[in-house]
């Protein structure tokens, strides 16, 4: 009786296939209530990640900003320097002018 082993191999197969399906149906509220808890904690996670992302924006935004007043201080103090530098010289006539003699009367 080759056909006994077969049919018990379908039985064992079709018992375990209903067994998983007789727990999904007697329990359709739990596995409403576990893929509610997945999307209501997704939902978290993905607002905390929005709210971290936003944050490291205005970090990195706000050390741009104060580079940028850095740079340009040190600028003005650079030119307020060559400014007080080139005020503090004396101004001296150039020497290399000559007068012109006078022409000689004959």
């Amino acid at each position: 009786m080759p056909i006994a082993p077969l049919l018990l191999a379908v039985g064992i197969i079709l018992a375990s296939g209903l067994d998983a399906m007789a727990v999904e149906m007697t329990r359709p509220f739990e596995t409403l209530e576990a893929a509610r808890r997945d999307r209501v904690e997704l939902d978290k996670r993905m607002k905390r990640e929005a709210t971290e992302q936003k944050r490291r924006e205005r970090e990195a935004k706000a050390q741009q900003d104060a580079q940028r007043k850095r740079e340009a201080a040190a600028a003005k103090a650079a030119q307020d320097a060559r400014a007080a530098t080139s005020k503090a010289a004396p101004s001296q006539p150039a020497t290399d002018q000559t007068s012109p003699a006078p022409a000689p009367s004959n």
